[in-house]
């Protein structure tokens, strides 16, 4: 009898604890908590005082070149000296886990958990550190090198993924769909002659929000993690995540919009040169975030349902696009 195919399966915790204490040097008493299921999987271990992540990357997602850039990236940045959580060793030496699962394989790592906590980002002080870790990782990294594959955030994967991807989901609302189209292609038109012109590319962490992927301190120290869609990319796409959040988060409060990302700027450019070019470019490409997060939430509806990506999420997202001015 043949097994009937999946696309996404959940490993048992009682099991995957069992892997995690024959694999690496941890101690009793130990605790796994299933804490997240999103693009992955996310685990909290914990073993008396100490707390660990780890993450199982879903099958249809990462292969192991992807998921091995990803963890030299990280390795690179934390002996350059800024924080990141980085990747645990096990016991072999290795830093990758193979599960083969019905769908295929799905590779899981343990990382170190981030020293401090989450905080929404609403003063310039705030603003003016993440600006500058923001700045740390991209002067970094711009001498970085593996020998491992990971996709570019191209225009392809910033346009035509998405616009294919929301295509197949509007085909009830072909107008909205030849309206986003047409405002992407202007959109792209512009970009492409900024990028004539000259525009910083290198390693993007990838989701720069600032409201969740980084943990303060009360002493002001700041620790990036979940570096999962890190590519090379634009570095003016890599910010433009900042300010995407802010104006979400501020109820597009101009005022308030404003005085956060000059701080933001303020701070990048106390560590790192960004040139006029750079900054301009990224009302462009907030709006191209805007289209990625729209693509991908409807892929997304795949494996979670699309209960939450009705027509009503779709006018909401139409009020957006139809409101810009360029």
């Amino acid at each position: 009898m043949s097994l009937f195919p999946v696309v996404y399966s959940l490993l048992s915790k009682q099991e995957l604890l069992s892997h995690i204490k024959d694999n690496y040097e941890v101690h009793e008493p130990i605790k796994l908590k299933y804490f997240l299921r999103g693009m992955n999987d996310t685990y909290i271990l914990e073993t008396g005082p100490l707390k660990y992540i780890f993450r199982v990357y879903r099958a249809d997602r990462r292969n192991k070149s992807e998921i091995a850039f990803e963890l030299d990236l990280l390795n690179y940045l934390n002996e350059n000296d800024v924080s990141v959580s980085i990747p645990i060793t096990k016991k072999d030496g290795t830093l990758i886990n193979e599960f083969f699962v019905t769908e295929g394989v799905k590779y899981g790592v343990m990382f170190s958990f981030a020293e401090g906590s989450e905080k929404p980002i609403h003063t310039v002080e705030d603003s003016y550190l993440f600006g500058k870790s923001v700045a740390q990782i991209h002067k970094v990294t711009d001498n970085f090198r593996s020998e491992h594959i990971r996709g570019n955030l191209n225009l392809e994967h910033l346009i035509e993924k998405p616009l294919n991807i929301i295509k197949l989901h509007m085909e009830h609302r072909q107008e909205d769909y030849n309206f986003i189209y047409e405002l992407i292609l202007g959109l792209k038109e512009q970009l492409v002659m900024k990028i004539e012109e000259g525009l910083d590319w290198g390693v993007c962490h990838g989701d720069l929000h600032g409201n969740t992927n980084v943990a303060f301190t009360d002493n002001g120290k700041l620790t990036h993690y979940d570096f999962d869609i890190s590519g090379y990319g634009w570095r003016s796409y890599d910010i433009a995540e900042f300010r995407l959040a802010r104006e979400i988060h501020s109820g597009h409060n101009k005022d308030e919009v404003e005085s956060l990302w000059e701080a933001f700027l303020h701070g990048y450019r106390d560590v790192r040169e960004l040139s006029e070019n750079d900054v301009k470019v990224v009302s462009i490409f907030v709006v191209l975030r805007q289209l990625w997060l729209f693509g991908l939430c409807f892929s997304e509806s795949e494996l979670i349902g699309g209960a939450d990506f009705d027509n009503g999420f779709i006018d909401s997202k139409m009020e957006y696009f139809r409101k810009l001015i360029f």
